[in-house]
């Protein structure tokens, strides 16, 4: 019994179900860290933990690459608010079950000023996307992707509450 648990420990640590901890300056791109993709108060007020997966890290650096774009398209600066939801996080926001956040894929993001010029520009530019949607009150902009370009939708909202 004691060789089968070691097994399923051994098991687990090469097959991507043990989590991911960096340290927070870690580049996950020219200019993302994995704090700014793990970074929650609402998992630091509920004592949660929002490690990322070894598959889920490595999303996070395909979301990373696909955000220089979105970066470079808006020509400033983009301040995180949202990126890698644990299941756990997801569940404590209120955030869908099938939300691109649990996997690295969607980010919420605010640029200073107003948000909606980002909005524009990603819209206009004809760079790929799944979703984008634009919070008015809020003043930010939610962007998820899929990691088959193909199947993207484009899809683009603007909520006005």
């Amino acid at each position: 019994m004691k060789k089968f648990l070691i097994l399923i420990l051994i098991i687990f640590s090469f097959t991507g179900c043990a989590t991911v901890k960096k340290k927070n300056n870690y580049k996950v791109s020219k200019h993302f860290t994995f704090y700014e993709a793990t970074n929650s108060r609402t998992a630091k007020k509920y004592g949660v933990r929002n490690y990322p997966s070894k598959g889920d890290f490595k999303t996070i650096k395909y979301t990373a690459g696909r955000m220089e774009k979105i970066r470079n398209i808006v020509g400033q600066p983009l301040t995180i608010n949202s990126w890698y939801r644990s299941p756990n996080l997801n569940r404590i926001i209120g955030g869908s079950t099938t939300s691109a956040h649990r996997d690295g894929l969607a980010v919420d993001f605010t640029i200073k000023g107003n948000a909606r010029i980002a909005f524009d520009r990603i819209k206009r530019s004809g760079y790929s996307f799944d979703q984008m949607i634009y919070y008015k009150r809020r003043n930010y902009v939610h962007i998820s992707f899929r990691k088959n370009k193909r199947t993207e939708r484009k899809q683009t909202f603007i909520k006005r509450h």
